[in-house]
């Protein structure tokens, strides 16, 4: 499956916090395999709101312009997804592997 063309559904930052309140989850895909450059380990993830009916939408910057928002390193994405109410983190460390998050019901 390539999530960048299947996916043409588009959410906000904004959006996907509404999402997750209404029990989407929050799947990270890793785009490019991470490599470790001293105490970094940067690569290529993007993040995807999925419906429970199994709906996709991508996470932009910005509805307006379309584009993906990627996440470089490890560290960005974490502060990221726990920022969206996650206390446990999972990070996809090979290309095209998914890690969902789905918040709890007493979060």
């Amino acid at each position: 499956m390539n999530w960048m063309q299947d996916a043409p559904n588009v959410v906000s930052e904004d959006g996907l916090r509404k999402f997750l309140g209404e029990g989407h989850s929050c799947d990270v895909l890793c785009r490019v395999t991470p490599e470790r450059t001293a105490a970094q380990w940067s690569g290529v993830w993007t993040v995807h709101c999925a419906a429970p009916d199994g709906e996709r939408r991508l996470l932009v910057t910005a509805r307006n312009n379309m584009v993906a928002r990627e996440f470089k390193t490890i560290n960005g994405l974490t502060s990221f997804v726990a920022s969206l109410g996650f206390d446990l983190v999972s990070i996809p460390m090979v290309e095209g592997k998914v890690a969902s998050h789905r918040l709890s019901e007493d979060t």
